[in-house]
């Protein structure tokens, strides 16, 4: 590769140098030779150290992503590496699973590049434009280290348009069904890799949902933001005398009913189509209690101007929760906005509870499942927080 440096500015090292991968533009004292977008090149400190290789993006608020901290070669052989170590944490940490997230950006050294694998199925979300660059050695390392019989290429994250490409999503190579039957934790469910949400399936609440299941017996539940069912799945195996299950997407009811009938769990589930918000609000009126609530909306919150807005819908939904709840009923709710952190949830439930005239006792806080890793020095890497709370 020709000889392309980028030089921090004097103090600027002290993130890298504690395992973070990314250099703001800010952060830059100076470009050596003249990278294309896209590019590799050598990251060093003020004084000239080396600090790592990254690819470079001048049109993007993170400039650059280290790719490694060694001087590797970029190339497939590189990328293949990087999923062999990435498959055996996934085979020690979730032995067998066939459905789960076997790449996850900067947790696994691959910044950019998340792989979820469906069976024999993937999809791959190529995020950054240095990726978009080594696509073919991607494909590659993949054929070589997993030979999927099909893969979509899920090129349709917003985070796309800040490396100033393009959305989309299509075939990559192979072929793929349009929908997929896949096991996970002891269910057949369905899988639209082509139009679900995220990669087809919400992967990061493996763990959660088997609390769920565990403390479910004889309880009357509620399901909120119920997607295709898999909270609802989990508390009736658990023994749950009766959920419902509320989402405001038709489709999503539609995959969550068939996903209920070829497990065999139709008869004591309702499902209804409407706003959480709204729903919630009627039943509380109306004097319902529930012995389990479950609270698993989307992200609330996209971007740090809208942390105080988005707060707000978090404690209304969890106070409307709250109050629906029998003596020593549970509430298991969550949050996947990355902008609101554990700190600030819990003080959104602290609030929630108060406006709900009640105390909680906290008996379990958790986050993703381990196929979704955290990286110690990267808090991007965390965004889901799970809290299960007692009425008293």
């Amino acid at each position: 590769m020709p000889n392309l440096r980028l030089r921090l500015r004097k103090n600027q090292d002290r993130r890298i140098r504690g395992g973070h991968p990314w250099v703001f533009s800010n952060e830059i004292a100076a470009i050596e030779g003249e990278p294309a977008p896209g590019d590799l090149l050598d990251v060093t400190d003020f004084r000239g150290a080396f600090l790592g290789r990254a690819y470079w993006n001048p049109h993007s608020l993170i400039a650059a992503r280290l790719l490694t901290r060694g001087r590797d070669e970029i190339d497939a052989g590189f990328f293949a590496r990087r999923l062999e170590r990435a498959l055996r944490l996934r085979e020690q940490a979730l032995p067998g699973a066939r459905a789960l997230r076997l790449v996850y950006g900067e947790a696994d050294q691959l910044p950019g590049l998340v792989i979820d694998r469906y069976g024999d199925v993937l999809v791959i979300q190529i995020l950054t434009l240095g990726i978009e660059r080594r696509a073919d050695q991607v494909r590659e390392a993949v054929t070589q280290v997993l030979n999927p019989r099909g893969v979509i290429r899920a090129a349709d994250s917003p985070l796309r348009a800040l490396e100033g490409l393009a959305l989309a999503r299509d075939l990559w190579w192979g072929e793929v069904p349009e929908r997929l039957d896949v096991e996970i934790e002891g269910f057949v469910v369905e899988v639209d890799p082509w139009k679900g949400q995220k990669t087809g399936l919400f992967l990061d609440q493996r763990l959660n949902r088997r609390r769920v299941e565990a403390l479910a017996r004889d309880r009357r539940v509620l399901d909120l933001f119920c997607y295709q069912g898999e909270w609802t799945l989990h508390a009736l195996r658990g023994g749950a005398a009766a959920v419902r299950a509320v989402d405001s997407s038709q489709p999503a009811l539609e995959a969550a009913k068939r996903n209920l009938d070829r497990n065999g769990f139709a008869e004591r589930a309702e499902l209804v189509r409407a706003d959480a918000f709204d729903h919630a609000r009627e039943l509380e009126r109306a004097g319902e209690r529930f012995g389990l609530l479950i609270v698993d909306p989307p992200a609330l919150i996209k971007s740090r101007r809208h942390v105080a807005a988005g707060a707000k819908a978090y404690r209304e939904i969890n106070r409307a929760a709250m109050a629906m709840l029998e003596e020593e009923g549970l509430l298991v709710t969550c949050s996947c906005s990355h902008h609101l952190e554990d700190t600030l949830f819990r003080q959104v439930l602290i609030e929630a509870a108060r406006a709900a005239h009640r105390p909680f006792r906290l008996l379990d806080w958790s986050g993703e499942a381990p196929d979704h890793p955290q990286l110690l020095a990267v808090p991007e890497t965390h965004y889901l927080k799970c809290a299960v709370l007692q009425a008293l």
